[in-house]
């Protein structure tokens, strides 16, 4: 089980859009924020504080013309232009920073997606890891937050939008590393129902993301087996960047909204038919059937794009990469499974089946 959001059964509606819940209003192109510093967003961003710390100065100058008084609010000024230029001033700082070799060994031995890159887009990676963590608190609960867990964190939410301009997970305000799956509660032990693996939350806990440490782990460590829970929760926020996770991400290209909402809207209701080559937990609700798809899209687009070229094709153009032909480049590596006498990948230095198994 992965998602973390409320889902209710859906009315019958002779419009499939509509039961959906989706709109039908075009969509704009990608969302695009800065996270990555250029000279140009640096430009931009300058003008931006000199522009508005002017405005406040000529703003203040005007009343306090009339009433000299409120001419101490001047000292606002500068405190607008810092205010407004802080984030873009530590991004260039931690961007000049060198790469971690720590976090390379990961990256190179352990992210698939990062080796097969050449050395200008591995580059670019590199400096999105750097901000994402460095702008991102990860903390473990009950277990230890390592390089290794800290960078397949940062991988699993750069890899489904590494094909955009520029991103940054806006609503995203903290990860939580459990010690292994937990349950409704968000316990990890004392019950039979601990089968959730990450998800990310809902009302008090917004803003928040949780994953199970060695789910994490073993989402980058068994090549082509189409699960990555990683992955999975930050297609949700991806999702989720137009405010709802409704299975339509923020920046769908026009050409693909219509067909995508009619294929998820005949797959949804084909459900009991069974047969499918996808996840069954994918036809949990639309959101599901995103971020499954989306797994099957980054861990085994052959295997995705074989059996449904359309739904490939789709995909392609919604994250703007091609993942068959980025990952036909790589050599396959040799599985390595988490076996029941395994240690565990959590760390604890128990055995996988008398731990987070």
């Amino acid at each position: 089980m992965l998602g973390g959001f409320d889902s209710h059964p859906l009315p019958f509606l002779s419009n499939r859009h509509e039961l959906l819940g989706w709109s039908t209003k075009p969509i704009a192109g990608p969302l695009q924020l800065n996270m990555l510093v250029t000279p140009q967003s640096q430009r931009r961003n300058q003008r931006i504080a000199l522009t508005a710390a002017i405005m406040a100065a000529v703003i203040i100058g005007v009343f306090a013309y009339f009433r000299p008084v409120v001419g101490f609010l001047l000292v606002l000024c500068p405190v607008i232009y810092w205010w407004i230029r802080r984030q873009t001033i530590r991004r260039d700082k931690v961007l000049a920073q060198p790469f971690p070799k720590a976090w390379e060994r990961v990256l190179i031995s352990q992210v698939e997606f990062f080796a097969a890159l050449d050395e200008t887009r591995r580059e670019r990676f590199r400096s999105m890891v750097k901000v994402f963590l460095d702008e991102t608190p990860i903390t473990g609960v009950r277990t230890e937050v390592d390089d290794q867990t800290r960078v397949l964190v940062a991988a699993s939410a750069i890899i489904p939008v590494f094909g955009f301009d520029d991103w940054e997970y806006s609503r995203l305000g903290e990860v939580l590393i459990y010690l292994g799956r937990f349950d409704s509660e968000y316990q990890t032990d004392g019950s039979a129902d601990r089968n959730t693996l990450g998800m990310i939350g809902v009302s008090h806990l917004s803003g928040v993301m949780i994953l199970s440490k060695p789910d994490l782990i073993a989402g980058f460590s068994i090549d082509s087996d189409k699960r990555n829970v990683g992955i999975h929760e930050f297609a949700h926020l991806v999702d989720q960047a137009d405010g709802a996770v409704d299975g339509l991400p923020a920046g769908i290209p026009a050409d693909v909204v219509n067909p995508w909402i009619s294929w998820v809207g005949q797959e949804l209701e084909s459900e009991s038919a069974g047969g499918h080559h996808i996840d069954d937990y994918a036809y949990t609700n639309r959101a599901e059937y995103l971020a499954v798809l989306t797994e099957y899209f980054f861990e085994s687009p052959e295997l995705l794009k074989q059996k449904n070229p359309a739904m490939y094709a789709m995909l392609k153009k919604m994250y703007r990469q091609d993942t068959v032909g980025l990952l036909s480049s790589v050599k396959p590596r040799r599985n390595r499974r988490i076996g029941r006498n395994s240690p565990c990948p959590c760390g604890s230095g128990k055995k996988y089946k008398r731990c987070c198994r």
